[in-house]
C-alpha cells in the first residue's frame, strides 16, 4: 500500500494570482475599448516606411485589426497564466465570471447587418408569410416594410430565407418578445456563456485540463462574432457542445436530440452528425431525424425546393476570401470550375475523414468523435467559396479539445477580414485585396501541412491496447541524498504508480542507501558520457527495465505527488491517439523570476511541443521501447524525445503543479537560462543538418557544477 504524501502540492500561490489578475483587467480593458470602438473599418492604421518619413500607407480598419491582435495575445496569456492546482469549483467561478464580463463590455459593438434579416424574417412568420417564398425586397411586402425600422438595412434583399426552420421561429418567437436587436444579442450571448460551461464539463469529463477553454472563451473571432456582432452561429456551437456531453454520458436520445437541433441551426452540422453514431446507439437516430425533418413540415405549403434557393444561389453566385476554391478560380478563371471542383474535392475530403477519424473505424479515434467532427467542419470551412470571419467560430469548440496550432494561428490572421470593411466603409466596394488573402491563409496552410504530414507519418504506427493500468517512474539521480527520498515518497502517493526505479549516475553520498530504504528500485549507471552515461544513458536503462505501461520521468529535485500520474493514465486511456507528453510544474519557493521561467517553459511546450525533463516526460513504454526511441544522450535527451514522440502520436501538455526545486537557479543564477536556451538552441539547429555533438555539451554545461552532473 502506498504511503499517505506529506507534502501539500495545491498550495495557494498568490504570485499567480496577482500576474493572471493584472492580465485578466488588462483583457477586459481590451473588450470594453472594442465594444466601444464604433464602425470597425472606420479608423485606418498609417504605415511610414523609416527612415525616409515619407511614402506612408494606410491599413483600412488596421487600427480595429491591431486592437483585434492585441486581445488574441492576451486570451493566450490568460490559458497560459491561469493559475495551477485551482480546485475546479475555483477555476470554473473564474473562467465563467471573466467570461460574462468581457461579453457585457463587448455589447455596444456594432451589430451585424444579418441582425436586421433575423428580426425581419420573424416578423414575417408571425405574420403568416414564408420568409422562403418572399425575398424582403418583394414588392408585395412593401405594407409591412413601409413603418420597420429594419427592414431597409437588410443585406441581399433579393435572396429569401437560407437559414433552417427551426431557427427562424426562434428569431419570430424573439420578436414577439421584443423586436430589438438586442434582445438577439442577449440570449445569443447567454447561449455562448451556456457553449462554454458545457466544454468546461466536457473537459473535466474528459481528464483535460479546464484552462483549455480558453480557446474558446477569450478568443477575440468568439467575442466579436457573437457579442459583439450578434451572429447566431453559436447557437450550433452550444447544440454540438451539448451533443458531445450526452455522447460521453452515453444519453443517446438526448445526443441525437441536440445534434438535430444543431443542423436546424446551421445545415454544416449535419457533416459531424455521421462521427456521433456507433453500434450502440444507431436505433436512436429516429430522434435527431424526428429534430431536422419536424420544423420543415410547419412550413409544408412553401414547397421542399424554397428551403434551399437561397443557400444554393449563395453558393454558387457569391465567391469571397475561399482559400482553396479562391486559388482555383484564380488559376482557372472561371467561378464554375472552382465551384464544380471544389465540390468533388469536399466529397473525397468527407469520405475519406469518415474513413480515417470515425471511432468505429479506427481505434486511434475509439470513443472519441471530436477529431472526425473537427475535420469534417473544417474541410467545408476550407473548400467553401465564402468565408466571412464568423464562420471560423464553427472550428473554434473543438480547439478546447483538441489543441491546434494551425487553426490558432489562423484565428489571428483572421482579422486581416477586416480590411475588407475598411474599404467598403471608405468606398462602397466590397473586396479583400491579394496580399490580405495570402498573409491570412499562408501561414495556416504551412502549419496545417506539418500537422497533415505528421498525421500520415503517425498512421502507421499500431495503437496499444487500452487501458492502460499502471505507471513505471524513473528517477534519474546523482548525489542527491537531500532530495530523493522527498522525491520518492511523493510518487508512491498516487496509487497509478505501480514502481520507482531510481537510475544513480555515480553518487558519491548515500542517495544509493536512502532511495532503497524508501521503497525504490536502485539501478547504476556508471558509463561515461561519450558511451551511454550522463541523464539519457540513465534514464534509457531505467526504461528497459520498468514493466509498467506507462514510462514517467520525475528527476529527484521535483515533488509529484497524487493525482498527477494518475491524471496522465486517464489522459492516454481517454485518447488512444495520445503517445505521451509532459506536466508542467511550478517552482518552490516562487517568486517574480522564477514565474517568469515557469512561464517560458510553458510557452515553449504550448507552441513548440518540446519539454524539457524537469517538466515530467510521459509516455507509453512499448511504443518507446520497442522502437528504441529513447536516446542515450547524455544530454538533450528530453529534446530529442519530444521530437521522437511527436512522429509516433499525438502529444499533450498537462498543466498540473508538480513542485520543483528552485536550487538550480539559485545556485547558477538566473544565466543558467540563457545558457539552456543557448544549448536548445544550437541544438535544434545541429540536428538539422547532422548529428548534435551532445558530449560536448554536456561537458560545457556540466563544466561548474561536475558533481550535479548525471
Amino acid at each position: 500500500m502506498n504511503p499517505p504524501c506529506p507534502y501539500r502540492l495545491h498550495h495557494h500561490d498568490r504570485l499567480s494570482w496577482i500576474i493572471f489578475s493584472i492580465t485578466a483587467f488588462l483583457f477586459l480593458f481590451l473588450c470594453l475599448t472594442g465594444g466601444l470602438w464604433g464602425h470597425v473599418g472606420e479608423d485606418s492604421f498609417n504605415i511610414t516606411f523609416w527612415p525616409f518619413n515619407q511614402g506612408a500607407a494606410g491599413l483600412p480598419g488596421g487600427q480595429f485589426i491591431v486592437l483585434f491582435w492585441l486581445t488574441w495575445m492576451l486570451s493566450l496569456l490568460l490559458l497560459l497564466l491561469f493559475p495551477k492546482n485551482t480546485p475546479k469549483n475555483t477555476a470554473y467561478f473564474c473562467i465563467l465570471a471573466l467570461s460574462l464580463f468581457c461579453r457585457l463590455a463587448l455589447v455596444p459593438h456594432e451589430m451585424s447587418d444579418d441582425v436586421n434579416r433575423y428580426l425581419w424574417e420573424g416578423k414575417l412568420i408571425r405574420e403568416g408569410v414564408s420568409p422562403y417564398l418572399f425575398a424582403p425586397g418583394d414588392p408585395k411586402l412593401l405594407p409591412l416594410a413601409a413603418d420597420d425600422p429594419f427592414h431597409r438595412f437588410i443585406n441581399h434583399p433579393h435572396l429569401t430565407a437560407a437559414y433552417p426552420p427551426l431557427v427562424l421561429l426562434f428569431f419570430s418567437w424573439l420578436g414577439s418578445i421584443a423586436y430589438s436587436p438586442y434582445v438577439i444579442k442577449t440570449i445569443l450571448m447567454l447561449a455562448d456563456l451556456g457553449t462554454i460551461a458545457l466544454i468546461l464539463r466536457l473537459l473535466s469529463n474528459r481528464q483535460l485540463d479546464v484552462r483549455w477553454v480558453c480557446l474558446y472563451a477569450f478568443n477575440p473571432v468568439i467575442l466579436y462574432a457573437f457579442s459583439g456582432r450578434s451572429h447566431f452561429d453559436v447557437i450550433q456551437n452550444c447544440c454540438l457542445a451539448a451533443a458531445l456531453l450526452s455522447y460521453d454520458k452515453k444519453s443517446w436520445g438526448f445526443m441525437f436530440l441536440f445534434a438535430g437541433l444543431a443542423v436546424q441551426t446551421k445545415y454544416i452540422a449535419v457533416a459531424a452528425l455521421p462521427f456521433l453514431i456507433n453500434r450502440k446507439n444507431y436505433p436512436y437516430i429516429v430522434v435527431a431525424v424526428i429534430a431536422v425533418v419536424l420544423p420543415y413540415l410547419m412550413f409544408y405549403k412553401t414547397g421542399l425546393t424554397h428551403f434551399f434557393t437561397s443557400i444554393i444561389t449563395f453558393g454558387e453566385t457569391y465567391a469571397f476570401n475561399g482559400s482553396i476554391h479562391g486559388l482555383i478560380r484564380g488559376v482557372s478563371g472561371s467561378m464554375a470550375i472552382a465551384t464544380g471542383m471544389c465540390k468533388i474535392l469536399l466529397a473525397f475530403a468527407l469520405a475519406g475523414g469518415y474513413a480515417c477519424f470515425h471511432p468505429e473505424l479506427n481505434r486511434r479515434f475509439r470513443g472519441n468523435p471530436v477529431p472526425g467532427m473537427f475535420f469534417s467542419i473544417g474541410a467545408i470551412f476550407l473548400f467553401m467559396p465564402t468565408v466571412h470571419f464568423w464562420y471560423l467560430t464553427w472550428i473554434i469548440p473543438f480547439l478546447a479539445l483538441k489543441p491546434s496550432r494551425s487553426w490558432m494561428v489562423l484565428c489571428l490572421t483572421i482579422s486581416l477580414y477586416f480590411i475588407t470593411i475598411g474599404i467598403y466603409h471608405h468606398t462602397g466596394v466590397w473586396q479583400m485585396p491579394l496580399w490580405a488573402q495570402v498573409l491570412e491563409w499562408l501561414p495556416f496552410y504551412v502549419l496545417l501541412g506539418r500537422e497533415i504530414y505528421l498525421f500520415f507519418i503517425r498512421a502507421s504506427v499500431p495503437v496499444p491496447h487500452r487501458p492502460l493500468a499502471s505507471v513505471s517512474v524513473v528517477v534519474p539521480a546523482k548525489n542527491e541524498a537531500g532530495k530523493i527520498k522527498s522525491c520518492i515518497r511523493a510518487v508512491q502517493s498516487d496509487s497509478a504508480v505501480g514502481e520507482v526505479i531510481v537510475v544513480d549516475g555515480g553518487s558519491a553520498d548515500e542517495t544509493v542507501d536512502i532511495a532503497k530504504k524508501a521503497g525504490a528500485t536502485v539501478l547504476k549507471n556508471k558509463r561515461p558520457p561519450e558511451h551511454g552515461g550522463g541523464r539519457g544513458g540513465q534514464i534509457r536503462s531505467g526504461i528497459a527495465a520498468a514493466s509498467n505501461d506507462v514510462v514517467a520521468v520525475v528527476h529527484a529535485d521535483v515533488l509529484a505527488a497524487s493525482p498527477v500520474f494518475t491524471t496522465i493514465l486517464s489522459s492516454l486511456n481517454n485518447d488512444p491517439a495520445l503517445a505521451g507528453g509532459a506536466v508542467g510544474g511550478v517552482f518552490s519557493p516562487p517568486s517574480c523570476r522564477l514565474k517568469l521561467i515557469e512561464f517560458l517553459n510553458d510557452v515553449r511546450v504550448f507552441f513548440s511541443g518540446i519539454s524539457f525533463g524537469d517538466q515530467i516526460q510521459f509516455f507509453i513504454r512499448q511504443q518507446v521501447h520497442e522502437r528504441d526511441l529513447f536516446p542515450d544522450i547524455p544530454i538533450m535527451e528530453d529534446i530529442e524525445l519530444s521530437i521522437r514522440l511527436a512522429k509516433i502520436g499525438r502529444t499533450t501538455y498537462l498543466f498540473g503543479g508538480p513542485l520543483i526545486s528552485s536550487r538550480r537557479w539559485e545556485d547558477a543564477g538566473f544565466e543558467n537560462a540563457f545558457l539552456i536556451i543557448r544549448l536548445f538552441t544550437l541544438y535544434l539547429w545541429t540536428r538539422i543538418f547532422g548529428i548534435p555533438d551532445t558530449v560536448s555539451m554536456y561537458n560545457y554545461y556540466y563544466g561548474r557544477n561536475k558533481d550535479k552532473a548525471c
